[in-house]
């Protein structure tokens, strides 16, 4: 009886083969191969990855290049119109309809200066003052107190010379009024549109509004508790005059 052959496989031919060979070198050299095949692996996923990056990092240098032309080209005064290419008939229908538009400018801010109140006469102060006072309490409004912005004391009326100063002091170049009331909405609505009606211009230039409520139950008309919460406006509000 013939004893069993064991069929040997190519792979178990090219382990044995690597065996053999990788038994040839010492531990020391083993090391070195180990270390020089991880290398070449690390060298080969960098590869990879570099060259991607590489392309995004060129594709933003470019593109920071361009940005940098784009802002010293803004930065380039206009440039020089040369007169040998003007037609003159046209430019002087250009200059004829800018000279009109500057023109109607200057109308319309001589107009709306003209609505200003001048800052040497405190009666029109005065004037101004009461129908601020009567546009907001013909509305739902109750006025609390209405102030100038930059006076320390503000139960005595001002002088001409604090009225110079304290527009000179404004951003606006205009004394500030502080108009202070508790308002409903539709009352505060009325009052922003009645200020165009009024003798002399009160621009708000600034405003703080906040919502106030009372859930305390008080009496009707008719004696009986409600129980309903009351709301309103707390309103403050600058106006350049």
């Amino acid at each position: 009886m013939e004893p069993l052959r064991t069929k040997t496989l190519p792979i178990d031919q090219w382990s044995a083969r690597i065996r053999a060979f990788w038994g040839r070198f010492s531990i020391a050299e083993r090391h070195q191969l180990a270390g020089a095949c991880c290398a070449l692996i690390a060298i080969f996923y960098g590869s990879l990855f570099w060259y991607p990056g590489n392309k995004q990092l060129g594709d933003l240098l470019y593109k920071e290049e361009k940005l940098n032309k784009r802002k010293k080209a803004d930065r380039v005064g206009a440039p020089t119109i040369k007169l040998e290419n003007l037609n003159i008939q046209e430019t002087q229908q250009d200059l004829a309809r800018a000279q009109e538009a500057l023109a109607r400018q200057e109308a319309e801010l001589e107009r709306l200066t003209a609505r200003f109140m001048p800052l040497d006469d405190l009666e029109s102060l005065q004037v101004l003052k009461s129908e601020i006072a009567r546009l907001a309490e013909s509305g739902d409004m109750e006025v609390v107190a209405i102030e100038h912005v930059d006076q320390r004391d503000n139960r005595r009326p001002p002088s001409l010379e604090a009225l110079k100063q304290a527009s000179q002091a404004s951003p606006y170049k205009r004394p500030l009024l502080s108009l202070r009331a508790r308002a409903s909405y539709r009352g505060l609505m009325q009052f922003l549109d009645g200020l165009g009606n009024l003798t002399f211009i009160a621009a708000p230039v600034w405003s703080n509004i906040q919502v106030r409520m009372d859930r305390r139950r008080r009496q009707d008309a008719q004696g009986e508790l409600n129980a309903t919460p009351r709301q309103w406006l707390e309103v403050e509000i600058r106006l350049a005059i």
